[in-house]
């Protein structure tokens, strides 16, 4: 199946490609994506490639595809749309774009490049792998769905393949053996370390492991969290100590990597191991820290980009904080002024989680832990772009279990902003959330979708406590009696 899959998908690649190419250069094409490190990635490759082909397009980076969104896009003068990272599971929503008396009465144009589950009926430009037998949680991201469409339109432009990597990585699709790229996303990474553009190894998956002194790279860790050492250097100093290594050079400079023995990095590795699990983590957990490392080597050694995985989280962090202009300059590669913007960028965010956790820790009425499923309730100080990235950290943390799925809920506009992540290890069980997460938002008048491991929605103020006992029973049913914790 997967082969036949893999050529219906590259056919409808190329036909979207064409129909793209097809639109008077004249007309102006809205582009518009997730705010998440896919989001911007994918946004930034179909950005470069209708540049490339002389094309006049516009990219709008946005928290989600609601009812607000679809209203402004209406009353945009671009009559060709492409959502990205979106679009597959609204489908009821992008209808009434289609049939809106707009200013010139003329319907838009519709693209769809997403990896989310999709809803029919089957749009005619509409690409995900989910139609053509792939799994958009963990064989390609949307991403790498736009640069398949991408390639097609141009081809002097190899980088957008480094964007496709970091954007899949972002989207946590690193689910082979010792957190590798698996599916299409393997094949994307095989042809950019074909072309010099890509090296992988294993390695220590710390902030800067590859050139940063072992003290930042500890302290500035953030996915995977390190219970009481990231964001805190003084901590991450005795810790280092107390493992028997010397953090200091004998010039007085701070050791990296590189300046450790063979020896010294086997401590350094069993030490992070042992720690974690005196935190409670299981070992499987703890020995996620160990992976693939997937490097940029066109990228200087000591950037926050150099590292695909740091690309996608310094990408993520310019959407979460609001700053989409930046991310998507650096996606489009500007290595200056942006570059040291980003740096600023990169503190204020590690900043802002490590505020956002101790609230956490320090407020239990926000944490609810029910029989098959529980959740932070972020209120109105959790950011709603942010609230996501909580959960995915706090995830494997006590009092959290990854034996059933985690919730957030943050106060948005006009409604409540739900995030929801679940184990691999409940997705083999039969969990999806993108359906659980859908069913129980629409019957409290909201909407939802996403993956089975991770999804998202909005359900009106006020009904966070139902929507969760209803949760709790939808799951309860999906994995039976046998699995309660």
């Amino acid at each position: 199946m997967a082969q036949e899959g893999e050529s219906l998908l590259l056919k409808r690649a190329e036909s979207i490609a064409n129909e793209l190419l097809s639109i008077p250069k004249e007309e102006e094409i809205l582009i518009v994506s997730h705010l998440d490190a896919d989001g911007i990635a994918a946004g930034s490759i179909l950005l470069h490639a209708l540049l490339d082909s002389g094309a006049n397009p516009c990219l709008r980076i946005v928290k989600q595809l609601d009812v607000g969104t679809i209203e402004e896009v209406a009353k945009s003068s671009s009559d060709f749309v492409v959502f990205v990272d979106m679009g597959s599971g609204q489908k009821t929503l992008l209808e009434k774009l289609r049939n809106k008396e707009n200013d010139k009465n003329k319907n838009k144009e519709i693209f769809i490049i997403d990896h989310h589950q999709p809803e029919p009926p089957e749009m005619e430009f509409e690409i995900n792998p989910h139609m053509f037998g792939y799994n958009g949680s963990n064989d390609i991201s949307a991403s790498g769905t736009a640069y398949l469409v991408a390639k097609r339109m141009s081809s002097t432009n190899p980088y957008i393949s480094q964007l496709a990597i970091a954007g899949a990585l972002g989207d946590l699709q690193d689910r082979g053996e010792r957190a590798s790229l698996v599916g299409l996303n393997k094949a994307i990474a095989a042809e950019a370390e074909s072309k010099g553009l890509l090296k992988t190894k294993l390695g220590l998956k710390l902030y800067g492991f590859e050139s940063r002194p072992l003290v930042h790279c500890l302290a500035n860790t953030i996915e995977p969290y390190l219970p009481g050492l990231s964001g805190d250097e003084g901590a991450c100093l005795k810790f280092i100590k107390s493992l028997g290594i010397d953090p200091v050079k004998a010039d007085g400079g701070w050791r990296s990597q590189a300046d450790l023995s063979n020896n010294e990095l086997r401590t350094l590795l069993n030490g992070i191991i042992k720690y974690l699990i005196s935190q409670g983590l299981s070992s499987k957990e703890a020995e996620s820290v160990v992976g693939t490392l997937y490097i940029f080597p066109n990228e200087a050694p000591d950037s926050p980009l150099r590292d695909a995985r740091e690309f996608a989280s310094s990408i993520n962090a310019c959407g979460r904080l609001g700053k989409y202009g930046l991310g998507i300059s650096i996606c489009m590669g500007d290595r200056g002024q942006a570059l040291e913007e980003l740096k600023q960028t990169l503190q204020e965010y590690r900043k802002t989680i490590s505020r956002y956790l101790n609230w956490i820790q320090t407020n239990n009425d926000s944490i609810k832990i029910l029989p098959y499923v529980q959740a932070i309730n972020g209120g109105t100080v959790v950011d709603d772009r942010m609230i996501g990235t909580i959960i995915s950290i706090t995830y494997s943390t006590k009092p959290f279990s990854l034996e059933k799925p985690i919730i957030g809920f943050a106060m948005s506009e006009d409604c409540i902003k739900v995030s929801a992540r679940a184990s691999q290890n409940l997705v083999k069980k039969g969990v999806n959330l993108g359906t659980l997460i859908k069913e129980a938002a629409e019957k409290f008048g909201g909407t939802g979708g996403g993956h089975n491991i991770a999804a998202g929605g909005q359900i009106p103020i006020g009904q966070e406590e139902a929507f969760l006992q209803y949760l709790n029973e939808l799951i309860s049913k999906n994995i039976g009696e046998g699995h309660a914790h």
